[in-house]
Order: C-alpha cells, then sequence, then structure tokens
C-alpha cells in the first residue's frame, strides 16, 4: 500500500489529467470565434458633389409667380394647378432650395423664386450651382406661372401654366395649354406645342416641329418656328403673322388664311405643302428651284417666270383676293396648296 502522502499526490494527479482532457474536449467542440471584420464607415461624398437621393420642398407664392432653375439633367414635368404654392420634387438627384429674389409689395409672398442645387457641408448646406440634376424632376405651380428653365440635357413637359420659356441644349420639348406665350429652343430634340396661344418663338437645330391649336392672346402677336435639320407641321394656327423656316427637311401648314394675315414658309431643301380652305383669299408670291408648283384652288395668275434656270417665280391671287399675303419658297422641292 502507498503511505499516505503518496495516496494523495496520485489522486492530485488524477484530477489534473480529467480536468485537462475534459478542457480539451471542450475546445474542440466548441472552436474559438473568428475576429469581428473592421466595421466600414460610409465615405462621404466628396466636398462640392450632391448626394442622390429624393427630396421635395414647397413655398407659398403670389399667383402669378416666375420661376426660375437651371437643369444639368433629368426629365421636367410641370403642371399648373390652382393652389398659391410652388410644389417640386426631384427622384434621384440633387438636393436643392427656393431662393426667393423678390416679393410683392402688396401681399408679401414671392413673386420670383429660383431653385437652387445644395450639397451637405458639415451641419450647413451650401449651394454647389444653379444647376439641379435628378432622373425626374416635378413641379406644381400656380396656373398664372411663368417658368423660364435652362437646361443642359433634359426632356421637359410643361401643361397648364402662364408662360413658358425654356432653352435646352439637347432633350425634347412639349407644352400645352400655356395662355400667353411660348419660347422654345432646343439644339438636339423635337418640339411640340399644343391648345396653346401668346407670341411663340420655336427653334431646334436638329428635330421636328410640330405645332397645333394656336393662337395669339393679344393683337400683333407672332408665330415663329425654324428648325436646321427637320421637318415642321403646323396645323390650325390663328396668328396673322407666321414664319415657318426650316433649312432640311418639309414644311406643311393646315389651315385659314386670315384677312389681314402674314404668312411666310420657307425650307431651303425640302417641299412646301399647304392645306386651305376653298375660300381662301390673299396674294401668293412662289418661289422655287427643282421642283413644280401645283395648286387645286382658283388662282388668277400675275406673273410667271419657269424658264430653264435655278429659280421659278409665280405671283397671283388666291380666290377673290383680299389683303393676306403668302410668300412660298423653296430652293429644292415642290410647292403644293391642296382643298382642305
Amino acid at each position: 500500500m502507498l503511505p499516505k502522502s503518496k495516496k494523495l499526490i496520485a489522486v492530485l494527479a488524477i484530477a489534473v489529467m480529467t480536468v485537462s482532457l475534459a478542457a480539451a474536449a471542450f475546445g474542440q467542440s466548441q472552436p474559438k470565434p473568428a475576429p469581428m471584420p473592421p466595421r466600414q464607415e460610409r465615405v462621404p461624398s466628396p466636398p462640392g458633389e450632391e448626394e442622390s437621393g429624393d427630396h421635395e420642398r414647397a413655398i407659398k407664392t403670389d399667383a402669378g409667380i416666375n420661376l426660375s432653375l437651371c437643369v444639368i439633367q433629368g426629365e421636367v414635368r410641370v403642371n399648373g394647378w390652382t393652389r398659391n404654392e410652388v410644389r417640386m420634387l426631384v427622384i434621384g438627384g440633387s438636393k436643392f432650395d427656393f431662393k426667393v429674389q423678390q416679393k410683392s409689395q402688396r401681399s408679401g409672398d414671392p413673386v420670383w423664386i429660383m431653385a437652387v442645387a445644395q450639397t451637405a457641408d458639415g451641419d450647413k448646406m451650401r449651394p454647389v450651382s444653379d444647376c439641379i440634376r435628378g432622373d425626374e424632376i416635378e413641379i406644381d405651380a400656380p396656373v398664372g406661372a411663368t417658368l423660364n428653365l435652362k437646361g443642359r440635357d433634359a426632356a421637359v413637359t410643361a401643361d397648364g401654366i402662364r408662360r413658358v420659356s425654356i432653352r435646352n441644349a439637347g432633350g425634347d420639348i412639349s407644352v400645352r395649354n400655356i395662355t400667353d406665350g411660348v419660347t422654345a429652343v432646343t439644339y438636339r430634340g423635337d418640339l411640340m406645342v399644343e391648345e396653346s396661344s401668346g407670341a411663340m418663338s420655336l427653334e431646334t437645330t436638329t428635330g421636328n416641329i410640330v405645332v397645333f391649336d394656336a393662337g395669339p392672346s393679344e393683337i400683333g402677336d407672332i408665330f415663329k418656328t425654324k428648325t436646321t435639320s427637320g421637318a415642321i407641321a403646323v396645323q390650325k394656327i390663328g396668328h396673322r403673322q407666321i414664319e415657318v423656316n426650316s433649312v432640311s427637311g418639309t414644311v406643311t401648314y393646315s389651315g385659314d388664311i386670315l384677312s389681314g394675315g402674314s404668312y411666310s414658309f420657307w425650307t431651303s431643301n425640302g417641299s412646301i405643302k399647304l392645306s386651305l380652305p376653298a375660300s381662301s383669299s390673299g396674294t401668293i408670291t412662289a418661289s422655287y428651284g427643282y421642283g413644280s408648283f401645283n395648286c387645286e384652288l382658283p388662282y388668277k395668275l400675275a406673273t410667271e417666270n419657269i424658264s430653264p434656270g435655278p429659280v421659278k417665280s409665280i405671283v397671283g391671287t388666291l380666290g377673290t383676293g383680299g389683303n393676306a399675303s403668302l410668300r412660298l419658297t423653296t430652293n429644292n422641292g415642290s410647292i403644293s396648296i391642296k382643298k382642305l
């Protein structure tokens, strides 16, 4: 038999071995957790750059508010409503704010505001530039509002406000129900105007122009439209002074010839096609090069020059005469007048 001291040592050794084996077994069944990956901190946008998102603001205004804004990129929709308030929603684009340029002396409400882009600068907001970008930009404005918009690459639609002035480097422009004048310029895009009134100046470098159901809001309002490369179609126009020019494209007109009216249709490379009521009256001056002249309406020939050469001309009286004048000119194309 072992002495008591040796027996105690043996018991302690067995106990230590048992604990060690249990610890080893536990270590094998419960592996040590892997270290946590470092936390990914959000990288802020560089200074001077907007953060994309959805942003909305509204401001109480005068009923005849003048709204100005610049759009770098986006699809812009402007709608008139009966509230004296401007509401603007930018989807997927710039933060923005309204800058009051002028207030009404009578009501104290803004009569001229600008929408300007904003970006975060610490806890403050500071303007990046006047120009806003977004996937979509929706604007509700009083029916008496005037819109002044400059765009770089924006498709613009305006409906139901008083007046619009849109100048776009690229993108289509479509307006309807404008009551007091349209100025629209785009260098790459189409123009469409419908059911609108007032003086109109429409121009595109590369694109087509379509206008119908338009007229003056005041006596003497002039209608002008021009494209460098594209067709122009005009229908049911009530203006008495009309200038339609296309450098390269067909020009078509369907509507009345009003007493005292002055109608000028010109294209360098394309045909001119008029559809007029049988009762139309006025003086016709037609000039054409490589093409022909055809008229279904009765007219009295005054002078004619159709001799061989680059330019041919016809002057005559349409119907019973009258004080309206039609000037039709094409360098390379035909001129036709059909009964409406």
